[in-house]
């Protein structure tokens, strides 16, 4: 017998026996897919899934930088409306053509910008029609600055004043803002949805590409130390197999069967090296892809980088027009108010030499020359007073307003407002009761100021009120009132003139805006600016004018004023009684 270890044969039967040859290590079915399509699979995947979340981002940068520009076009649409707007004004306040110079390049601009921001807003349902309402107001209101010129250069200020004060320029431009901010919000809204998709596909991308790089190292090395688990396990195998050979190299003729069983098994070892070989082929060609969409995710991260950094330069161009147009607005003040104070130097000595002459030191004047200085002495009042109001509406416009605040005693500022509108009520045949209010009654107000909007509230309250009528003053100084505030004073006037539209309630305090202008007579129209002025300096001295009417029965209006510290909110029943008895002045 032979030592089966080595393979001697045995001596006394001369016959070797069969060692059985080595077995090499086989890969799987499963293990071969994975090894030759796995990780091209994954490549491909990563490939397919970058390369849409790049066009994602690109889709979404295109759409933001489309938004910015739609918001930008909203405000340019404004920009020239209020521009043509200012050019008007400017023209009818001086008659001086050369003020039209902004209207007629806003009207170059407009129809660009218009049609810029219909282009920006696609096929929005909603945004297209407000587009379609945006052109008719806008058409209306350059029909009314059109019509204004016109009346300007053929008849005169007083016409083209009439189109102004009709309120429908005034509705078509509130009508315009109100679009342009609905437009402008569903743009912003647009816009931050947008941003955070691209937020959202970059973050994608960044996910696809890192985890991607990841699983395919992974695969990689788990593939390699197969492969090179398998390729140590094939060389061991032909390592005993040559062992093998030469130790039965002299053994029967039956280890021939193995010598060709182990050529097979070499050559399969071969055809396994040159698939190894390949797939290292292959895998470096995969990495070599990699590395190029890395750059180009890379490239594609700085284009987004510019385009933020000019999407900030977008918006600091707007803040920077609204910059100028607030500057435009107080050159605007200023301009009225050195214009009003020229104009009221005139004036005076127009009412200076109008004394003059009635006082007869010229010579003695007959009775039509009496009457002819009376009117003009009264057309010049009218006119400096519609010049004062513009002086102080320009002078709180521009924040110029100055106040002198201290302790007003309310009394004294009845009975002053009372000399100077009673003797309009008895000429009109009005009855006018108001309060005579509690000597210690004090508030905190600009004394003059306080006077100025009691003046101005009763003399609408005169000129609406029709003969017979009656305008009285309250006086809540008990804080007796659900709405009353025991910290401040509430005065009321009412009258039961011809009342105003709710609709048309809140426009009463809008500067240059007059109700019913036509139902006026010319010698009481104004300019419109009476109540708006009240309202600016009630707010100014940390009070407020509000309005209540109904029409055909008669309008209320409470002013509120700051108590002055020192002086009690509650006083007994018996003192109210006495300290408010009314004061009855009848026709």
């Amino acid at each position: 017998m032979t030592d089966p270890r080595s393979g001697v044969p045995d001596r006394r039967t001369g016959r070797g026996l069969r060692v059985p040859p080595p077995v090499g290590v086989r890969l799987t079915t499963r293990q071969r897919l994975g090894a030759t399509g796995g990780i091209a699979g994954i490549v491909m995947l990563l490939g397919l899934l970058t390369y849409g979340g790049i066009a994602s981002i690109r889709s979404a940068r295109a759409n933001v930088i489309a938004t910015h520009r739609s918001i930008e076009a909203t405000q340019s649409v404004l920009q020239d409306i209020t521009n043509a707007e200012t050019g008007q004004r400017g023209f009818l306040l001086t008659a001086d053509e050369r003020y039209l110079q902004p209207y007629n390049s806003a009207l170059n601009r407009l129809a660009a910008d218009t049609a810029l921001l219909r282009g920006f807003v696609g096929t929005d349902a909603l945004q297209t029609r407000q587009l379609d309402s945006l052109s008719g107001r806008i058409g209306v209101k350059l029909a009314e600055l059109a019509q204004t010129i016109t009346l300007m250069r053929t008849k005169g200020a007083d016409a083209a004043r009439s189109v102004v004060d009709s309120d429908g320029g005034q509705h078509a431009m509130d009508d315009i803002r109100g679009l342009l901010r609905s437009i402008a919000a569903r743009q912003q809204n647009l816009l931050d949805q947008r941003i955070a998709e691209s937020d959202r596909y970059y973050l994608i991308v960044e996910v696809i590409v890192v985890g991607g790089t990841i699983s395919a190292v992974v695969i990689a090395l788990m593939l390699n130390t197969l492969l090179t688990r398998f390729a140590n396990a094939q060389a061991d195998a032909a390592r005993r197999l040559d062992a093998q050979n030469v130790e039965l190299s002299d053994s029967n003729h039956k280890l021939a069967e193995q010598t060709v069983e182990l050529e097979l098994q070499n050559q399969q070892l071969q055809d396994q090296a040159v698939e190894l070989e390949s797939q290292q082929l292959h895998l470096q060609e995969q990495a070599s892809e990699l590395e190029m969409q890395s750059e180009e995710l890379s490239s594609t991260v700085e284009e987004l980088q510019q385009q933020t950094v000019m999407a900030e330069e977008a918006r600091a161009v707007a803040e920077e027009a609204t910059k100028r147009a607030e500057e435009a607005n107080r050159a605007k003040s200023l301009f009225l108010t050195t214009m009003s104070h020229e104009l009221r130097t005139p004036l005076n000595a127009i009412g200076g030499y109008v004394d003059l002459l009635a006082l007869e030191i010229r010579g003695p004047l007959v009775d039509m020359q009496r009457e002819d200085l009376r009117r003009i002495k009264k057309s010049g009042q009218h006119l400096l007073s519609l010049i004062n109001d513009i002086l102080n509406l320009a002078k709180i416009e521009s924040g110029q307003l100055d106040l002198n605040i201290r302790e007003v005693p309310l009394a004294s500022v009845f009975e002053n407002v009372d000399t100077l509108v009673a003797s309009q009520f008895n000429a009109k045949g009005i009855s006018y009761v108001y309060p005579r209010c509690d000597p210690t009654l004090h508030v905190r107000a600009d004394s003059d100021k306080l006077q100025q909007i009691l003046l101005n509230v009763l003399s609408n309250a005169c000129k609406f009120t029709d003969e017979g009528g009656l305008v009285t003053v309250e006086c809540d100084a008990d804080g007796v009132s659900e709405s009353s505030n025991p910290e401040s004073v509430a005065i009321t006037i009412r009258d039961t003139g011809r009342g105003i539209a709710q609709d048309k309630l809140e426009k009463i305090f809008e500067p240059f805006v007059q109700i019913d202008r036509h139902l006026t007579g010319v010698s009481q129209q104004g300019v419109g600016l009476g109540l708006a002025i009240s309202r600016d300096l009630a707010r100014s001295m940390s009070g407020d004018l509000v309005a209540e009417s109904v029409a055909g029965v008669g309008t209320t209006f409470v002013l509120t004023i700051p108590r002055a510290n020192g002086v009690s909110a509650q006083r007994s029943s018996e003192s109210a009684r006495g300290s408010t008895d009314p004061i009855s002045t009848a026709p």
